[in-house]
């Protein structure tokens, strides 16, 4: 963080980087998870909350398909084309999410 626990120009440089990748890879797709804070379920937690507020203002459906976990606080953002050339992209990617975070 800034030290300032001002969280807006960290998120913003992730959504720029977001978007340069995108520009650079048309085919990019992105996902995360919103961790929990100290003594805060894992359950929409508030990380979640902001990033998700932010994927819905900076990546519009027009681009990407939005999908999320709220059980589990966790984010896909994919790419329309590719997920609409890819049956199985959204099983493939929830799976390889499951691996890298359960």
């Amino acid at each position: 963080m800034t030290g300032l626990n001002e969280a807006r120009p960290v998120i913003n440089t992730c959504v720029a980087i977001m978007q340069e990748i995108s520009h650079i890879n048309p085919r990019a797709s992105f996902g995360f998870i919103g961790a929990n804070m100290q003594d805060e379920s894992d359950v929409s937690t508030k990380r979640f909350r902001v990033y998700r507020r932010f994927m819905a203002i900076y990546f519009t459906e027009d681009s990407f398909e939005h999908f999320f976990h709220i059980k589990k606080s966790s984010y896909l953002l994919i790419c329309k084309t590719e997920f609409m050339n890819h049956s199985d992209l959204l099983s493939d990617l929830d799976e390889k999410f499951k691996d890298l975070y359960s």
